[in-house]
């Protein structure tokens, strides 16, 4: 959870402010809208993959000595829950109403002030987005396996270690895992529903 809520909280501060400027500057929007649906699809091995070689001892991060630590982790499944937090911002700031956005422009306010309120009206779509991004990041194991070599202990997280109970043959273990982790996606998907219909309510 602790890599989970991390990679999130990383992936949001590229991922909200990215999602603001494309949503809010309709424009560029359909420029970079390609490259936000590319990087949605985007495999999470070769994110790994790009995250190792990043990260090895001759990349251009390997003085850092990030490769095989949660850190590690945390950078790649952030790369992954980034694009999906941003597209979704946009969707949600463009779902404002207009006159909303028109009671904004007529109030005088600047281009600062007119965008922060802007952002405010569409936080219910933005919390979703975020946690969308979560459940990106939690389901992850390629990625994972790949930057953080799931050491016991260090950098073994859910999807690593049922990955390596089935590979022993251990399955009670791993379906007992595989129950946590579907319980904390059930967790998440009852929190999203939630905000939807407090949304629709405000909306009404």
């Amino acid at each position: 959870m602790r890599v989970t809520v991390e990679a999130t909280l990383l992936g949001a501060l590229v991922g909200v402010p990215v999602g603001a400027l494309l949503g809010l500057r309709a424009r560029r929007r359909s420029v970079f809208r390609v490259m936000l649906y590319t990087l949605y699809s985007l495999p999470p091995v070769i994110a790994g993959l790009l995250g190792y070689l990043l990260m090895s001892r001759e990349g251009p991060l390997g003085a850092l000595r990030l490769l095989f630590t949660p850190t590690a982790i945390v950078v790649v499944e952030s790369f992954l829950a980034a694009p999906l937090i941003a597209g979704l911002t946009v969707a949600a700031l463009a779902e404002v109403p207009a006159n909303v956005r028109e009671a904004v422009r007529a109030s005088g306010a600047g281009p600062a002030r007119a965008a922060w309120t802007l952002v405010g009206e569409a936080r219910a779509g933005i919390v979703a987005a975020l946690m969308v991004g979560m459940g990106r990041s939690l389901a992850e194991v390629a990625g994972a396996l790949l930057v953080g070599g799931n050491v016991k202990g260090e950098t073994r997280t859910l999807g690593t270690a049922i990955l390596q109970d089935v590979g022993q043959g251990d399955f009670a273990e791993a379906l007992a895992l595989g129950a946590l982790l579907l319980l904390l996606a059930f967790a998440l998907t009852l929190g999203l529903a939630w905000l939807q219909s407090r949304r629709g309510e405000d909306e009404a």
